[in-house]
C-alpha cells in the first residue's frame, strides 16, 4: 500500500514467496503478508504502481557463488519446503476452525447465563464442557497456554513445534535433503495427521451433537409477563 506520508520510501523484497498463516491461539486478521518459501534462482519481474503510473523491471536471483549448490539440491529444498508450508497451512485452518467454534460455545454460554441461568443450566454446562475440549484439542497443535512469567517449557512436543523443527532443518540444507530431514518431515506429518483425525472426530460427533442441541433452543429474550395489582 502507498504510504500516507510524502517523501522517499523504500520497499524490500526478501526473495521469498507469499506465505501462509499457521496455527494461532487467537482469531485475528494479519496486518502484513506472511513470509513464505525462498524463491529459486531465476528472473523475477518487479512492478510498482501508483494511480495511473506504473514502473517495472526484472531482478535476477542467483545462488551464492561461494557455495557449490546443484540445481537438483535447490529444487529438493524448495519442493520439501513447499510441502512443509502445506502442513503449516492445514494446521492453521484446523486450529482456526476450533477457535471459531470455541468462540461460538463461549458466546452461547454467556447468552444463556444472561437469559436464565437456572432454566438453561444444562446447556450452559455443555457449553463450558465443549469449550474445554476444544482448548485441549488446540493444545495438541500449539501446546497449552502457559501464563507463567519467564522461560518456560512443555515436555509434550506439539504439532507446530514438529513442523517448525522440520522446516528449520530443511531450509538450512545447502546440498539437498538428507535422511534427517526426511525423518523430521515424516514425524511432523504423522503428528498433524493424528491431530486432524482427533479434530475431525470431535466435529463429527461431539460438536455435531452440541450444535443440534443449541439450535433447538428457544433463545427469545422475552420472558413471561405477570400482571401487577395492589389488591
Amino acid at each position: 500500500k502507498a504510504p500516507k506520508e510524502n517523501g522517499i520510501h523504500k520497499w524490500t523484497w526478501y526473495m521469498d514467496e507469499k506465505g501462509v498463516s499457521g496455527p494461532s491461539r487467537s482469531i485475528s486478521k494479519r496486518k502484513s503478508e506472511p513470509s513464505g518459501v525462498k524463491v529459486k534462482p531465476g528472473s523475477y519481474k518487479v512492478e510498482l504502481s501508483y494511480g495511473n503510473l506504473k514502473s517495472e523491471t526484472n531482478i535476477e536471483i542467483k545462488s551464492d557463488p561461494r557455495l557449490d549448490k546443484s540445481t537438483n539440491a535447490i529444487s529438493e529444498v524448495y519442493d520439501t519446503s513447499k510441502e512443509i508450508e502445506q502442513l503449516k497451512e492445514t494446521a492453521g485452518k484446523a486450529v482456526n476452525q476450533l477457535n471459531e467454534s470455541k468462540a461460538i460455545a463461549d458466546a452461547y454460554g454467556k447468552k444463556l447465563n444472561e437469559l436464565d441461568k437456572e432454566k438453561f443450566k444444562s446447556e450452559i454446562d455443555k457449553s463450558k464442557e465443549i469449550s474445554k475440549k476444544i482448548t485441549k484439542l488446540v493444545a495438541i497443535y500449539i501446546g497449552k497456554e502457559d501464563k507463567r512469567q519467564g522461560i518456560t517449557s512443555d515436555t509434550i512436543v506439539n504439532v507446530n513445534q514438529r513442523i517448525g523443527n522440520a522446516n528449520r532443518y530443511i531450509r538450512s540444507r545447502q546440498n539437498g535433503i538428507t535422511n534427517t530431514e526426511t525423518i523430521l518431515f515424516d514425524q511432523a506429518k504423522d503428528a498433524l495427521n493424528d491431530a486432524l483425525n482427533k479434530t475431525n472426530l470431535f466435529f463429527k460427533d461431539e460438536w455435531g451433537t452440541y450444535k443440534d442441541t443449541m439450535e433447538k433452543l428457544d433463545l427469545s429474550p422475552f420472558k413471561k409477563t405477570k400482571e401487577f395489582s395492589l389488591d
